[in-house]
């Protein structure tokens, strides 16, 4: 080939890869930066919803719950010592004047890295005083033993409801509630200053605490806390514009956060929203911000609230929420029921639907297994009370028949429930749950509130026949 045909070929090939840089848009000012215009176009929408490619893979579809009797009611905390905490510091005159706490309401359990587990509660008088705190506890054996707990979170306001859930590297979030302060002053959470168990100078500082308070600062609210070191430290709350008892769990990716609650002083949180509704929020960077992803049309005519979200692994999602009914036990116990709904990338969703009319119990707690199946477990609060559970093959669109977990030691007290459900590497399921220990235990009002304790249930699921 002579010289004057090698340069022809050459700039022939030229003229091709240069097309063929242009078209991929590396060629060029204007096309270089439509492309790195696009990402971040679709950030947002990506960071939201996209997960991890990998479909729910379900082994099985007639598991059944294996419990052995003495793998029930097992006590994670049972705070026959009390957590005693200061009411108010700030004063000389309460300095040292504290209150202990013998109750637990409401927990959460997670699982951290191997056999390590998290839970946190809500350690208090009773369901309902101003006293509540947030405590931490932890286990590096699988939930064989508990350290004792530790208060994470004590404001001045009535702190409720914690959720817990772990982000790996010993990152963590905590989330938790409050109400407004001046409904236990003189409104119709007044009645703790009548208590026996509450003495004449524990009150007058709590009182004294709150008139230091402007009536902004009194106003409740949902709110998260962030650790970094394992839950050793944690950061000032970041309020945030919705609530429910579990609070936020991990995307698919394990990054992105999804809270999916009823609004909570939306607009205290920076959020405007629509109170007949329930919300979906994220957070890409560990909860320190969150934007609105999409809202849920409750069920019509029905009291729902205390919901809980979870994305599969196929990038989806299911929810659950607890809606009121008018089915009432012989001791007067008010029923609930659980409805769900599902989405493929959480902004459209179906509609609630109730997960068999035979159905009652509530709140629910959502859980994917490394199998695909979905286990729904939720307190039954009719006579006898107790822990339920409930599976789904097909990523929440329909659920098998009830499995009783485990019947509470009081089946007439409905003061229980509000389960949580992990699984160990070795395919063990542990739920946890709050219900009164003994019978015999009462409280200065001769009710069965005093020892209100974090127990759980270890179980597997096995195939039938």
């Amino acid at each position: 080939m002579n010289k004057h045909n090698i340069l022809v070929v050459l700039t022939c090939l030229l003229i091709v890869f240069a097309t063929v840089l242009t078209a991929c848009g590396g060629g060029g000012d204007d096309n270089g930066a439509e492309t790195t215009k696009r990402p971040k176009k679709t950030t947002e929408r990506t960071e939201a919803t996209t997960a991890a490619t990998t479909a729910p893979m379900v082994t099985a579809n007639n598991l059944v719950a294996q419990v052995n009797k003495a793998d029930q009611n097992n006590v994670l905390c049972r705070l026959t010592e009390g957590v005693e905490i200061e009411i108010f510091d700030g004063d000389p005159t309460y300095d040292g004047v504290t209150i202990e706490l013998n109750y637990i309401g409401w927990p959460t359990i997670c699982k951290g890295d191997g056999n390590t587990l998290y839970a946190v509660g809500s350690a208090r008088l009773e369901h309902v005083d101003p006293f509540g705190t947030t405590i931490f506890m932890e286990s590096q054996d699988g939930g064989v033993t508990w350290s004792k707990p530790r208060v994470i979170v004590n404001t001045a306001h009535d702190d409720r409801d914690a959720g817990i859930v772990y982000m790996g590297n010993g990152r963590m979030l905590v989330s938790y509630f409050t109400v407004d302060i001046q409904g236990y002053i003189d409104g119709e959470n007044s009645y703790w200053r009548n208590r026996p168990n509450v003495s004449e100078e524990q009150e007058n500082a709590l009182l004294a605490r709150w008139a230091t308070m402007s009536t902004a600062q009194m106003q409740g609210g949902s709110y998260v806390i962030y650790s970094d070191d394992y839950g050793q430290t944690w950061g000032e709350p970041v309020q945030v514009p919705v609530s429910a008892p579990h609070g936020p769990t991990l995307g698919a990716d394990g990054k992105t956060l999804y809270y999916f609650g009823h609004p909570e002083h939306s607009g205290a949180a920076g959020f405007s929203f629509d109170t007949t509704k329930l919300h979906l929020i994220y957070s890409t960077n560990y909860g320190r911000e969150w934007r609105h992803l999409s809202q849920v049309d409750k069920p019509t005519g029905i009291s729902s609230y205390e919901p809980h979200v979870i994305q599969l692994t196929d990038g989806s999602f299911v929810i659950a929420v607890r809606s009121d009914t008018n089915q009432a036990d012989e001791t007067g116990n008010r029923g609930m029921a659980v409805f769900t709904a599902t989405s493929k990338d959480g902004r459209t969703w179906t509609p609630l639907k109730r997960v068999a009319q035979d159905m009652f119990g509530g709140p629910p707690h959502l859980l994917q297994l490394k199998n695909g199946v979905v286990v729904l477990t939720y307190g039954y609060r009719l006579n006898p009370c107790g822990n339920r559970v409930r599976l789904s093959y097909d990523g929440g669109k329909t659920w098998g028949k009830e499995i009783v977990l485990c019947a509470s030691v009081t089946p007439k007290d409905n003061d229980m429930g509000y389960p949580s459900t992990i699984e160990l590497d070795d395919g063990t399921l542990i739920t946890a749950y709050y219900q009164p220990y003994s019978m015999t235990d009462k409280n200065a009002n001769g009710k069965n509130e005093l020892f209100c304790s974090f127990l759980y249930t270890r179980w597997t699921l096995v195939e039938a026949g």
